[in-house]
This record gives structure tokens, C-alpha cells and sequence, in this order.
């Protein structure tokens, strides 16, 4: 399995994702991601490469009005490519999502509410998602089944999406470093070697990088290695794929090429990324 990674804002990672989300999709185990509009996001099967970005707009734009009372009514445009690795081919396409609901009255245990116009699937090739509003305009939650096709996603921060062409779909495609594995009853997905803060992944290797994961005990841990004798690291945790979401959870200087760090795991996570990056805090 080659390392694919970019050195740039100077990482050198791989990056680990743990999904314990709740179900959709009529009762199906699903996974669950924010994203921002106006930059593409990656999602890589075993076949093909889906680049799908939401147009970014303001929130009067993204907001439809309604004449009747207590309606909420939020869209976002959006456009794609997917690549097809058996003709190397690739389509275009776009579309409009929409979540229009009523207010019919409110509880002590929430508000109910009614459909009044929801079109929230997104389809392209094999990729299935669902949709959801979470800031208008700006970001959007995405949802997929956990025995769907996605084997991989990423949101990089620098590339535009009417740059990628064929030589870099052919590298995602070719970026087989997802491992998925079963550990005490739960899904675990290792996503990495790669860096979601950067750009296209390249075949340049990798140095020090999250080896696997796994759930044991209430905690996750992270097996490290090619870590270079007392070089400074630092390890950092998000919930969401984007840049200036990352918090500093541990800083130390590593004694031994391989190393393992583990963190307790809150009862109420659905989804927490892990990266480590060279470096003092």
C-alpha cells in the first residue's frame, strides 16, 4: 500500500476516522459529515471517484420564502464529476437539494414538524447521499449508509473543482488506504495515509503516520510509527473536515519510531477525525 500524501502546511499524517452515528435512511446504520460550499468534496469507491461541490451563497439566496406560517425552507445548488475507472471516463452533472418544513406545534420534548416539500437525495453513478441543511448557504450535512460504496472521503482546502481532470481522479482512485475493521461491536474506519488540509494526495511518502486505530475498553487508540527520534509532534481531533476545526488533544516528543496513544471516547460522538503533525505546539 503506497503513502500517499502532500507535504504542504507541514503535515505528515494519516488520519483517523471513527463513526458511531445513529441511524437514517429508514432505520439504516449511516454515517454523517458537515461540509462547507464553494470548495469540492471527495468521495472514492472501489470503481469510481464522485467530486461534488456546493454552490456557496448567501443566506437570503439559500432561504426560499413562504407566505404560510412557520414554514422553514432552505436549497443548495450543486455540481459534480464522477470518474469511472473501468472507461476512464467522467460525467458531469448538478442539481438542487431543498428541506421545506412546517411547524405544527412544539413540545416538551422538542417541535414537530411536517414535510412540506423535501427533495434531500443526491445520486450520481454509484454514490447515494442525503442532505441537510447546516448553515444556509455556507455548509450542508451530508449522510450515507455505512454499507454504501464510499470507501473514502475527503474535503481539500486548496483545489479548485474545475481543475481536477483525469490524472487526478486516476490518483484517488489509485489511493487504496482506507481499512475498514470490525472491534467490539463497532464500525471503526481508519481513513489515511493522507492529509485532509491539504491537497491532491501524491505518491510522496509518508513519514510519521497513524498506523490503525481501534475501539477497546471506551477509549480509541492510535498506533503511531515513522516517527523520528525526539522530533516534537502534535496530535489534534476534529469533528468535521475543515480547516481551523482542529484541537490540540497531545503534544510530546516521540522516544521510540513506534508509539501508541489512546483517547476517551465521549458517549455521545458520532464522528471524530484524528491527525498528527510535526512539530512543538
Amino acid at each position: 500500500m503506497k503513502n500517499s500524501i502532500l507535504k504542504q502546511a507541514g503535515l505528515a499524517v494519516a488520519i483517523g476516522a471513527l463513526s458511531l452515528a445513529p441511524g437514517f435512511a429508514g432505520q439504516k446504520a449511516g454515517k454523517t459529515l458537515r461540509v462547507g460550499h464553494g470548495q469540492p468534496v471527495v468521495l472514492v469507491s472501489q470503481k469510481s471517484v464522485l467530486l461534488l461541490e456546493f454552490i456557496k451563497e448567501s443566506s437570503a439566496d439559500a432561504i426560499v420564502p413562504h407566505t404560510e406560517k412557520d414554514i422553514r425552507h432552505c436549497r443548495a445548488r450543486y455540481r459534480y464529476q464522477v470518474y469511472d475507472g473501468d472507461s476512464d471516463s467522467v460525467t458531469n452533472g448538478e442539481g438542487m437539494v431543498e428541506e421545506a418544513y412546517q411547524k405544527i406545534d412544539a413540545t416538551a420534548t422538542g417541535i414537530n414538524v411536517k414535510d412540506v416539500g423535501c427533495h434531500v437525495s443526491i445520486s450520481a453513478g454509484e454514490f447515494n447521499l442525503s442532505w441537510s441543511e447546516a448553515t444556509a448557504g455556507a455548509r450542508s450535512w451530508l449522510y450515507y449508509r455505512t454499507d454504501s460504496a464510499i470507501r473514502f472521503i475527503q474535503q481539500p482546502q486548496q483545489v479548485a473543482f474545475e481543475a481536477v481532470g483525469r490524472e487526478q481522479f486516476r490518483h484517488y482512485l489509485a489511493s487504496r488506504n482506507v481499512q475498514e475493521f470490525l472491534v467490539a461491536g463497532k464500525t471503526v474506519q481508519v481513513i489515511g495515509p493522507a492529509v485532509f488540509s491539504a491537497e491532491l494526495p501524491t505518491d510522496k511518502p509518508a513519514f510519521a503516520r497513524i498506523e490503525s486505530g481501534r475501539v477497546h475498553d471506551g477509549v480509541f487508540e492510535l498506533k503511531l510509527s515513522k516517527l523520528a527520534t525526539n522530533e516534537h509532534y502534535v496530535i489534534e481531533s476534529s469533528y468535521e473536515l475543515g480547516p481551523g476545526n482542529w484541537t490540540v488533544v497531545h503534544t510530546f516528543v516521540a522516544r521510540a519510531p513506534n508509539q501508541e496513544w489512546s483517547d476517551p471516547l465521549g458517549k455521545d460522538v458520532n464522528m471524530v477525525f484524528y491527525r498528527i503533525r510535526e512539530g512543538a505546539y
